[in-house]
């Protein structure tokens, strides 16, 4: 959840010909955006990798950079891991000039930390790359991406493309559909109907959400899609993120924190999840101790080695909250964006690694093997994760995950807030009250 950067610098003859280059001093021509596939040649690639050690996603990306260097015989890939716990080191050797040649979460066109890189010519310019022609399709290499999430990879102001997405996430409220089905519960698509499935669920001993208490965005995904429905996006992640306004003056994140009250005091959320990881918090739903969980549709290929034999898995968009003045056919997602240093001394055999990664073809088998969302065009839903098609194409508007809160400083005591309100130290009016004076603080307004 740290900050991150991106950007690509171009020698000045080279701007002259593409008109996406640099005439920054100190920097490196990339390859001829027009022939850079016959200038591949064999060498070491790092490459950054979100997948742990151990798991079906990261022997999937084993096995296609095998692919990778046997097409290029002499190559040698490695996998970096660089999730959670590792951004920090790879963030600094992105700041000392030594970064990898690939690397995940460098660059938002949504996020105005992550455009930061960019700005400070740390990545490659992927524009002019992307306009050539696909030899698979015939068509622009950049026709292979969902128009939907060309805003993510994009930079609004130059237009620039400084990444292209690997995997997309939605959030969504995944529920156990053989266990609704049992009880005679229907999947909630408004908020009144989530009430009447959590009473359901208890009435039958089930605890109706799983949650961990361990991980403060995890628990803020609630306040998150609360205040989605009841101010709408721009107003709140202009107050929350940008420090416009205050959260006093729309009565929508009142509401919203009530509703979350609404649901601590009904004892919705998994017993003891205070103390429950996230690891632990989703297995407990696929054993059915839990009816929902809200979350990433990255939790089928997280969980993918522990969903128990013939677990059907509903899926439904964050139900609408009838009435109230937010934004009720968005959904919140975020892309797993891979970006190219501008330094890499490799470029033509890392814009090789992301072209395949992103393949139709690579793109298909890691949605039916791996259980990944795509955002690429042609590929179909996982097969685990049945109705996601359907969020994803009722959707009105995808939007950036949590506002931007996670890139911002802004993220930790709005979370903290939300963290002792569903652990009963504080109501919503006085969560309300403490988060107003932190964003005072933060945003100094």
């Amino acid at each position: 959840m740290t900050m991150r950067r991106a950007a690509l610098i171009a020698a000045f003859a080279l701007a002259l010909v593409s008109g996406c280059g640099s005439s920054n001093p100190g920097t490196t021509a990339g390859p001829d955006a027009t022939s850079w596939r016959d200038q591949i040649k064999p060498g070491p690639l790092e490459v950054g990798v979100l997948p742990a050690k151990g798991t079906p996603g990261l022997k999937f990306l084993e096995n296609l950079s095998t692919g990778l260097e046997s097409e290029y015989p002499g190559s040698k890939v490695t996998l970096t891991f660089a999730n959670t716990e590792a951004r920090p080191g790879l963030e600094q050797r992105w700041r000392a000039g030594t970064p990898p040649d690939v690397d995940y979460g460098m660059f938002d066109g949504t996020v105005p930390d992550l455009r930061a890189w960019a700005d400070d010519d740390a990545l490659l310019d992927l524009t002019p790359y992307l306009q050539q022609k696909d030899p698979a399709s015939g068509k622009p290499w950049l026709d292979r991406y969902s128009p939907t999430v060309r805003k993510f990879m994009e930079h609004p102001e130059t237009k620039k493309i400084y990444a292209v997405p690997s995997e997309l996430s939605l959030h969504v409220l995944f529920y156990n559909a053989k266990l609704f089905k049992d009880l005679g519960i229907k999947p909630p698509t408004t908020w009144n109907e989530l009430l009447s499935a959590a009473d359901a669920l208890t009435a039958k001993n089930v605890d109706p959400i799983a949650l961990t208490g361990l991980f403060e965005p995890y628990m803020g995904m609630w306040s998150d899609h609360l205040w989605l429905r009841t101010v709408g996006y721009a107003k709140a992640r202009g107050v929350l993120t940008e420090g416009k306004g205050h959260i006093t003056e729309d009565p929508g994140f009142l509401k919203g924190l009530q509703m979350l009250q609404d649901l601590r005091d009904k004892k919705a959320f998994l017993k003891g999840f205070k103390g429950t990881d996230f690891t632990a918090a989703q297995a407990q739903f696929f054993q059915g101790k839990a009816g929902m969980i809200l979350m990433g549709s990255w939790l089928v290929s997280e969980m993918k080695d522990v969903i128990p034999k013939g677990f059907e898995l509903g899926v439904v968009a964050f139900p609408k909250v009838d009435g109230a003045a937010g934004d009720q056919g968005t959904v919140m997602a975020a892309l797993q964006n891979v970006s190219i240093s501008a330094k890499s001394p490799d470029i033509p055999l890392a814009l090789s690694w992301i072209d395949k990664l992103t393949s139709v073809e690579t793109q298909t088998k890691r949605a039916t093997e791996i259980g990944e969302v795509s955002a690429v065009v042609g590929v179909p839903s996982p097969p685990g994760v049945p109705g996601i098609d359907t969020v994803l194409s009722q959707a009105d508007a995808l939007q950036p995950r949590d506002f931007g809160l996670s890139q911002s400083k802004a993220g930790k005591p709005v979370y903290a807030e939300i963290a002792r309100l569903l652990f009963g130290e504080q109501d919503a009016d006085e969560t309300l009250q403490r988060l107003d004076a932190a964003l005072r603080r933060v945003h100094k307004n």
